[in-house]
């Protein structure tokens, strides 16, 4: 049975490649973004989120380089007691560059399925522990192709669980189709879904999804820095509003943000987006006032189509 002693993991979304949308990550990395510096950047962060206790690891194929800047780093540790996680599903066009038309191009095909697996194997070997199909929409239709379940179940056999990332605003409807399609395939263990303040689409399933033993992973919590001091933009109203709960809490806005998701029940893991050291090490920090009571966040949800049309605005950089 999958268990880790630290809920907090880290993924490596914006530590793999030069270009994210995550507001100010290219203010966080800097001007270099050259492959050497990344790598180093990356083999930093992973260091101190080691050294401080987390241990699962979430890449993808589409994250550049981020599956081989991993498996170099776990090749440097004498005792790696970790679980990586990977997914496919898209592939990265940027070719290292940020202002490029199109950054990753989405393939739910079972072809395109055998193709990155092969790739992944490559990159990590035995160190893969976790296969998801990434951004999982009601329109990809992939939860019903027989040939791409097939090959999941080829891969599972093999001691690779078996999960699905959501995105876009009808995650709900996609992981309604999990539990149906699950109840009798019995092949997925995971489900990743965007799960913040802003978007709590999600919450109201997570109890049926945990009565199939599946282990719910939460991803950008801070709402692609949406929901961090760095926006100055967006939800505005909300942000002040919050801001000023977390005040009364003795909490900056990053805590409130990370311990809601963090204090929800089912939750096995947290992902932490952070693409520096300090970002990171703020992060383990709020869990020294994990057993704050933070109230009801409800009010502040954001009408799902409205959440997902203003994600969609966010620039690389």
């Amino acid at each position: 049975m999958f268990k880790l002693d630290n809920k907090i993991g880290l993924g490596l979304a914006s530590l793999g490649r030069p270009g994210y949308i995550n507001i100010g990550h290219g203010e966080d990395l800097g001007e270099d973004r050259s492959l050497s510096k990344m790598r180093a950047n990356c083999h930093q962060v992973l260091d101190y989120a080691y050294e401080n206790g987390i241990r699962y690891f979430d890449v993808a194929r589409v994250y550049g380089n981020a599956e081989e800047f991993l498996s170099s780093w776990i090749r440097k540790q004498s005792n790696f007691s970790g679980f990586v996680g990977s997914k496919w599903g898209y592939e990265y066009l940027a070719n290292w560059e940020i202002n490029v038309e199109k950054h990753e191009r989405k393939d739910h095909s079972a072809s395109f399925l055998k193709h990155q697996w092969v790739e992944t194997r490559m990159n990590l070997g035995k160190s893969i522990d976790l296969y998801h199909i990434h951004s999982v929409t009601p329109d990809s239709k992939v939860l019903d192709d027989a040939e791409v379940i097939k090959e999941l179940e080829v891969i599972k056999k093999g001691g690779i669980d078996i999960g699905i990332s959501t995105s876009g605003p009808e995650q709900k409807k996609t992981i309604e189709n999990l539990i149906k399609v699950n109840e009798k395939l019995k092949l997925f263990s995971f489900l990743q879904s965007t799960i913040n303040i802003f978007d709590q689409s999600c919450i109201s399933i997570l109890n049926e999804v945990a009565n199939q033993k599946i282990n719910i992973i939460a991803k950008e919590v801070f709402s692609n820095g949406m929901l961090t001091n760095v926006n100055k933009k967006y939800h505005i109203k909300e942000i002040e509003n919050l801001k000023n709960t977390a005040q009364e809490l003795e909490l900056s806005l990053e805590e409130l943000s990370f311990l809601w998701v963090y204090q929800q029940p089912n939750i096995k893991i947290v992902l932490t987006g952070a693409s520096t050291i300090p970002q990171i090490k703020e992060n383990l920090k709020s869990l020294n006032k994990v057993k704050t009571i933070i109230p009801e966040l409800t009010k502040f949800a954001i009408p799902v189509k409205e959440y997902w049309a203003i994600r969609k605005t966010l620039s690389w950089n």
